[in-house]
Order: structure tokens, then C-alpha cells, then sequence
């Protein structure tokens, strides 16, 4: 490897000022997310993807959901525009089993148990990280199918201008800050406003009918070393947004919106010394949406969830070879329903405690991991989780991996409490997973090969009550199989990154394939920096899926293009086309509607540094 787990662990425990760069090498990828600590992505035994900063400029990406359609092991299904229900599917499991981070804040939503990024602009991105596979043990709740967590906060100093115009009635418009305030204060903002009209989103729609999404967000991040050896941060985030979609159960009815609201605030404090580092983070978010009749000639109904969480992280690197990480959560979610909605949940808030422990060590060509953890929820009680993996270096280039764990998932809001149909004696959706891996590190390419097993069990769906009324119930069994391969290598000045994966989701009673999950997938990202030039490629196909109606709908191949070209030092100049062969697909099928994807579109933009 090129450096130890121990190095990049004890050059985290560094005052934040510390330039990293100073421990860690410049080809070095340093992962937070799968374990709670900095690490070398080559220690991390966990199936991980980073998408950096050049990644996404050279891209000319612009939001989250580009960046992640072509990761292997990661499905994205719209239902519309990026603003519109989104699906993300982690190795087959649902969207509700992927933990969202966004700046070291869960933004999963209480009540429908999902994460909203679509309205996320890649522009405010600077990495993202993304753990295929069970990671309950670290993170508790919504883990079950991996973790897709999102940094905003950026280390250069910058004020960028950005302004963008597209076909479809695009328009954006972005601002970043960004860099030292003071000897000892850093900090970082970014406002993005944009637009659209949006297009056809279902077949038969007519033609003047489209469904488009206005939204403003807004992230700020601050970080002060008061002494040595303390640290205080802060960060926020907010998104206002409407967003307009179509009545899945009427066709060619009213166009309905959703108003929605969101906001997180956290604040840290942080004390190192030697080898201890100690973190505790306090935060509370909020996700309050308006859904009704666009037109406004009727009262819309609301929903709002609110989550209060405190965080205490500790880590030390004083054992010969081997990082601890301990730590203490505790969240507090609370619900309610309001305007046409004239009934509230039946029990509006609940409570978790969770406490666990990771160990890492490093012995020679040998890497192992284990974690524990244990949460007492106060809707099912008390639960434990566990994770252990193996990682051998057969020779400097040449990795085997070995991983196994449990998962649990807890009832939402909705599932627990809604009037009349919520079902409180739910019990968590739980797992087991067992993945080995091959991975492979050259001079001329690196590449990867894991296979994988999850089964699911006490998964919940709508079924009749012993009364024969419809509620959720644990009554689903599920099995996950599938192959993941990725290949990064460089052709001249031309950058290749290959991915494939073929899945297997099963519905273990019914012995049917899990609706919207492709049976294979392939991917192919060409990119090139010439002088002052970038350019990329994202070609994508995506296999049949089944879908709920019993039907599958057929395969398609889209491709996507990005240019970039550095007009001056201060000038650079963007064009991003989505679906630049126009392929006409469909991407659901849901109540009476056949959605389809978007034809061609496009967005320049141009992007001015102070």
C-alpha cells in the first residue's frame, strides 16, 4: 500500500490547519465515511467509490445524480426531472437503505425513511464517498444497502461566479466562497439558484405539458482552532424548492407541486493530543414539504420531520499498528402531518441510543477490521449489529478481501404511525451480508472484482391483518446476488473508468425479480485534459428491469457530454448535453403513468474566479 492506516489516522488527529498534504502523498485518496476517521482508500475493506472535485469539473456534472449513475453497484431511477422522485438502489436493496450524508449530516427523512439530492448541485460538490454494502455496525439505521455521504467544504481559496443557461428553460445561477479568514479561521459559502421547465416526464402526455422545479440552496461552513488543541466548527444547509409532477393514478389531470423546505445546522467541538482525538457534534434538522394542486386552487397537505442528534467520536492510535474508534449517537425524530391532512400521526416522536466500537489493524501484507454496535430504540428496543473483514496483499499490487456483517432498518413514521393504517408493532427490516473481492493496483491500471450475497428478512409491505385490514407488516424475505467490476486505465492523454455489474434481486416468497433493478449494467467515462481543454464522455446502458405492472421494460443506452475550456485564467467556459443521441426510454411504470426519460438536453455555463 502506499501508506498505512496508521499514518493518514494519527496525521488526522492534526489541528485542521495542518496541511494534510505534508503527511499524505499527492496520488493518496483519503476515505472519512467508511469507518468514522480518515484512512487510505486502499486500507478501506469496504467496496468504496471517491468522486473528487476534477472529477466533477471535468464532468461539467450538474448535480449528484450524474455522478452516480455510472457507479457500479448504483442504480438511479427517475420518475422525471432531478427535482421528481428519484429512486437509489445500493446492490438492489430501496432507497430508504442507503444513509445520506451531507457534510457529516444524515438528511434521511423520518417520515418516508428516503434522501432527496437531486436538487444538490454538483457545483457545490467537492467529493463524494460511497460504501457499497452493510455498514449498520458503524452507522446504525438506514445502512443496510451502503452509505453515499457528501462534502461541500473545499480547501482552496476561491470566489466563483457561475452562470448557466440550457434549453428546456434552464438557468442557473451560483456563487462559492471559500479559503482562510484568519491565521486561525477557515470557512466557506455557497448559494446556487436554478430553474427549469422541465419536460414530458410521462408517454402521453401532451405536448405543451411539462413539470419543472425551482429551487435555491445554500451551504456555509466555519472551522476555528481556538488553541492547540481545540476546535470549534459550524455548518449549515438549506434548500427551498418547488418541484412539479404528475398524478400517477390520473393521466392527463391537474399538475401537482411539492413545496419543500429543508434545513440542517450543526456545531462541533474537537480536542487532540498525541495520539487521542476526541469529537462531539451536536445538530438538528428539519424537512417540511407542501404537496397539492400546482394551480393553488386547493389546500395543500403537509408533512414535517424533525431530527435532533448528538454525536461523540473518539479515536486513538496508540496501540502498536491498530486505530480504535468509539463513539456515542443519539437521535431524537419527531413527525406531523397538517393543512388538508386533518388527522396527525398517531405517536408523533421516538428516540435511539446506539454506542459502538471499531478496531483496524494493520500487521505486515495483512489488514482486519471488526465493529459492534448497539442501539436501544424505544419503538422495537434494543438491537446489535456487527461487521469483520480481511484484507491480504499477496503481493504489492495484488489485494484479496473478505468481508461479513449484519444490518437492521428501522420503521419510519409512516410505516409506525400513519392514522388509521400505521402498524406500531413493527419489528426493524434486518440483513446478512457476506462479499470477497479481488483488487488489483499498476502502474498502468488499477481494477476491481467483488462478488457479493445480502438476504433480507422481515422486510416490511402492505399485507391484511389478522382483521383484514391493509398495514405494514415484516412479511418479505429478499436475496441480493451480484458481480461488480470496475477498470481505471489511461490510453495517452485519455483517462478510461469501465464499470459493470450484473444482479440477481429476488423476492424470496414470490421467487420474482425486485421491480427497477436491472438485471445487468455497463459503463464508460472516457475523459481528457489537453492544454486548456476538458472533455468527457459518460456512456451508460442499463438492462432490462421488471416492473410492477409484470411487464420489464427494455434496455437502453444513453450518453451524456461534457466540455470545458479555460478562456483566461479567471474564464472558463462549460457545456454539459444530457442524452446527447436522443434515445427515447422509459424509466418507470407507475399507477397509470409510463415515465420517460428526457430527450436531449443541454446547459452552458461559465464560471468566473475573482
Amino acid at each position: 500500500m502506499n501508506r498505512s492506516i496508521l499514518a493518514i489516522a494519527v496525521a488526522s488527529l492534526l489541528p485542521s490547519t495542518y496541511s494534510l498534504a505534508q503527511e499524505v502523498s499527492v496520488d493518496e485518496t483519503v476515505v472519512v465515511t467508511a469507518n468514522r476517521f480518515e484512512q487510505s482508500q486502499q486500507s478501506v475493506l469496504a467496496s468504496t467509490s471517491v468522486i473528487t472535485r476534477e472529477d466533477i469539473e471535468v464532468s461539467q456534472a450538474t448535480t449528484a445524480l450524474d455522478l452516480l449513475k455510472t457507479l457500479p453497484g448504483v442504480t438511479i431511477n427517475s420518475q422525471g426531472s432531478k427535482g421528481n422522485v428519484t429512486g437509489i438502489y445500493i446492490r438492489g436493496t430501496a432507497s430508504k437503505h442507503t444513509l445520506v450524508i451531507v457534510d457529516g449530516v444524515r438528511i434521511n427523512s423520518p417520515t418516508a425513511g428516503e434522501a432527496s439530492i437531486g436538487l444538490i448541485p454538483a457545483f457545490a460538490i467537492e467529493k463524494i464517498e460511497v460504501i457499497r454494502g452493510p455498514r449498520a455496525a458503524v452507522y446504525g439505521s438506514d445502512a443496510m444497502g451502503g452509505v453515499i455521504s457528501i462534502s461541500t467544504t473545499g480547501a482552496a481559496n476561491t470566489h466563483e461566479l457561475l452562470l448557466g443557461y440550457g434549453d428546456q428553460g434552464q438557468n442557473q445561477q451560483g456563487w462559492k466562497s471559500s479559503g482562510q479568514l484568519s491565521e486561525a479561521t477557515k470557512g466557506s459559502f455557497i448559494f446556487n439558484r436554478e430553474q427549469s421547465d422541465g419536460y414530458r416526464i410521462y408517454d402521453g402526455a401532451p405536448k405543451d405539458e411539462t413539470h419543472g422545479y425551482d429551487s435555491q440552496t445554500v451551504f456555509g461552513n466555519l472551522e476555528h482552532q481556538l488553541t492547540e488543541n481545540w476546535s470549534l466548527a459550524f455548518a449549515g444547509y438549506s434548500r427551498d424548492s418547488e418541484v412539479e409532477y404528475a398524478d400517477q393514478y390520473v393521466v392527463d389531470g391537474p399538475s401537482k407541486q411539492t413545496d419543500g423546505e429543508f434545513y440542517s445546522l450543526t456545531g462541533k467541538v474537537r480536542y487532540w493530543r498525541d495520539e487521542f482525538a476526541s469529537e462531539l457534534q451536536v445538530g438538528s434538522s428539519k424537512d417540511h414539504s407542501e404537496d397539492g394542486d400546482a394551480a393553488g386552487k386547493i389546500a395543500k397537505s403537509t408533512l414535517t420531520g424533525e431530527r435532533q442528534s448528538v454525536t461523540w467520536l473518539n479515536t486513538y492510535t496508540g496501540l502498536n499498528n491498530i486505530v480504535l474508534n468509539a463513539g456515542l449517537d443519539y437521535s431524537k425524530e419527531e413527525a406531523k402531518r397538517g393543512g388538508t391532512n386533518t388527522q396527525d400521526y398517531d405517536k408523533s416522536d421516538k428516540n435511539n441510543r446506539a454506542a459502538f466500537l471499531t478496531a483496524l489493524g494493520e500487521f505486515g501484507d495483512l489488514t482486519a477490521e471488526a465493529s459492534v454496535r448497539r442501539d436501544d430504540d424505544s419503538v422495537f428496543g434494543g438491537y446489535n449489529t456487527w461487521n469483520v473483514a480481511v484484507g491480504y496483499f499477496l503481493f504489492d499490487q495484488f489485494q484479496l478481501v473478505a468481508s461479513s456483517g449484519t444490518a437492521f432498518n428501522a420503521p419510519t413514521f409512516n410505516d409506525l404511525y400513519w392514522p388509521q393504517s400505521g402498524n406500531p408493532d413493527l419489528d426493524p427490516e434486518e440483513s446478512r451480508s457476506t462479499e470477497v473481492g479481488v483488487y488489483g493496483y499498476h502502474d498502468l491500471f488499477d481494477w476491481s472484482l467483488v462478488a457479493y450475497r445480502s438476504k433480507f428478512d422481515n422486510l416490511i409491505a402492505w399485507a391484511p391483518n389478522s382483521s383484514g385490514q391493509w398495514v405494514p407488516q415484516n412479511v418479505n424475505k429478499a436475496e441480493m446476488k451480484g458481480i461488480e467490476l470496475a477498470v481505471d486505465f489511461s490510453t495517452g492523454p485519455i483517462d478510461h473508468k469501465l464499470g459493470a455489474e450484473w444482479l440477481d434481486a429476488v423476492d424470496e416468497e414470490t421467487k420474482e425479480d425486485l421491480i427497477r433493478r436491472p438485471e445487468h449494467k455497463f459503463s464508460w467515462s472516457p475523459t481528457i485534459s489537453v492544454d486548456k481543454v476538458d472533455a468527457s464522455l459518460t456512456v451508460l446502458h442499463t438492462g432490462e428491469r421488471p416492473e410492477s405492472n409484470g411487464e420489464y421494460l427494455p434496455s437502453y443506452t444513453t450518453v451524456d457530454l461534457g466540455l470545458g475550456v479555460r478562456a483566461t485564467e479567471q474564464l472558463k467556459l462549460g457545456l454539459r448535453v444530457n442524452n446527447l443521441l436522443d434515445e427515447e426510454y422509459q424509466t418507470a411504470a407507475s399507477g397509470t403513468l409510463d415515465y420517460i426519460g428526457a430527450e436531449r438536453n443541454l446547459l452552458a455555463t461559465l464560471n468566473y474566479q475573482f
